[in-house]
């Protein structure tokens, strides 16, 4: 019982993601090297020792660099799509999770075959009630769907290494690769307002410290496709906070459609516990 709550917090810590990216005005690099970079300091802190052992640093650079990918695809999406069909779309990594945790041994059954396909149908509907998309920010969200399911996939790969060790050495990656691709891009790390700098701040404590963090862990614990598949639920969290907070509409019908991810949630959650 103690791991559905632990999901429901993290779900629900993911969800502000966008919210608080979307505010910070930011490049999608700059918010996730800033976000990776703060939150490396606080395990750092908490662990109160740079991680060394080579097996979990080759996990976590692998996952690192996958995650700055996911995040930097992901938060530039937001700025070329409405946060409903942006967070719709990268969070069918659990899709690709699913795919790519056979090699951590996995089988999906049937069941959670048919509630991935459910929510996913919920999503693609959901789409289709958007106002903002244009191209780019669609296929920028593909980008951080794919990498996300690879960054996921590698916890489960690594879960005989100290959790400690591989969740700061792969903040730690992360942080590099964005500062790699802030260089390659010419995009700037500083300069920005003291309201930017708090929402970075947000962004590295609330959806990363606690909602990655505990994500990561749960998925040592259950299947990998049990945790990714329930980070679908961001998507209803997200798009409510963006019509409240944002003022972004959506078609009536689209409820619906966020009722029908939902359900997909549901079946995916109680077809295996663990």
């Amino acid at each position: 019982m103690i791991e559905y709550i632990l999901l429901f917090i993290a779900v629900s810590a993911v969800s502000t993601a966008s919210i608080f990216a979307i505010l910070a005005n930011a490049p999608g690099i700059a918010a996730s090297f800033w976000r990776f970079a703060i939150s490396s300091a606080i395990f750092l802190l908490i662990y109160r020792k740079f991680p060394s052992n080579r097996q979990t640093l080759k996990y976590s650079a692998f996952a690192g660099f996958f995650l700055a990918v996911h995040m930097a695809s992901w938060i530039e999406s937001l700025f070329h799509a409405s946060v409903a069909l942006s967070t719709s779309i990268v969070t069918t990594h659990s899709i690709f999770s699913g795919i790519f945790a056979r090699f951590a041994g996995e089988k999906m059954r049937t069941g959670e075959i048919a509630g991935i396909l459910i929510a996913i149908s919920g999503i693609y509907l959901l789409s289709g009630a958007d106002f903002y998309a244009d191209s780019y920010g669609i296929a920028m969200a593909f980008t951080g769907a794919v990498s996300g399911g690879l960054y996921f996939t590698t916890a489960k790969l690594a879960r005989n290494v100290d959790f400690r060790e591989y969740i700061t050495s792969t903040y730690i990656f992360a942080s590099a690769a964005a500062l790699l691709f802030s260089t390659i891009a010419e995009i700037p790390l500083t300069g920005y307002s003291q309201e930017t700098y708090t929402f970075f701040i947000l962004l590295a404590i609330i959806p990363m410290s606690a909602g990655h963090t505990i994500l990561n862990y749960l998925i040592r614990k259950m299947k990998v496709i049990t945790v990714t598949g329930s980070v679908l639920g961001e998507v209803v969290g997200s798009t409510i906070l963006s019509i409240v907070v944002l003022g972004q509409k959506l078609q009536p019908v689209a409820y619906f459609y966020l009722a029908l991810i939902l359900f997909g949630i549901y079946i995916v959650i109680s077809e295996r516990r663990g």
